[in-house]
């Protein structure tokens, strides 16, 4: 019987701490390829790795007086160039093992949803600058 990871058994935490009342979190990595175009040679001979990315999203339903910005986790406009990098993860509630692990995140955007009848939530964006998993942890 395979172990199938799911939302109901996750954990989102940054900076070790756990993140109130996450709502869903995504996560992307991704390679660089540069193409190697030659003259009088219509295909592209080769793809060279020319960089490493990744980057997280959360949504995170909004509660008064626990802001985004009172957390830590993005920065008030009088700290953005001061504001040290963070690390977010994302583990197993029941055994505590990290699924994903990102370092040297910064968080980049983040806006909210209103609507009558309805819970405001928070999406915040980062980029990080590695994202490790169970291959290396």
């Amino acid at each position: 019987m395979a172990e199938v990871f799911a939302g109901v058994r996750s954990r989102f935490k940054i900076n070790g701490q756990k993140v109130a009342y996450a709502g869903g979190v995504s996560g992307e990595e991704s390679v660089d390829m540069e193409p190697v175009d030659v003259l009088d040679f219509v295909e592209v001979l080769e793809y060279v790795e020319v960089g490493y990315r990744t980057s997280l999203n959360a949504n995170v339903f909004r509660v008064l007086t626990k802001s985004l910005k009172n957390l830590g986790i993005f920065p008030i406009h009088t700290n953005i160039l001061t504001n040290g990098a963070l690390t977010a993860s994302v583990e197993e509630s029941a055994t505590g093992r990290t699924a994903y692990h990102f370092i040297g995140v910064k968080a980049t955007t983040k806006n909210f949803d209103m609507a009558a009848r309805g819970i405001v939530t928070e999406n915040v964006a980062f980029v990080a600058t590695r994202c490790i998993d169970e291959s290396t942890i």
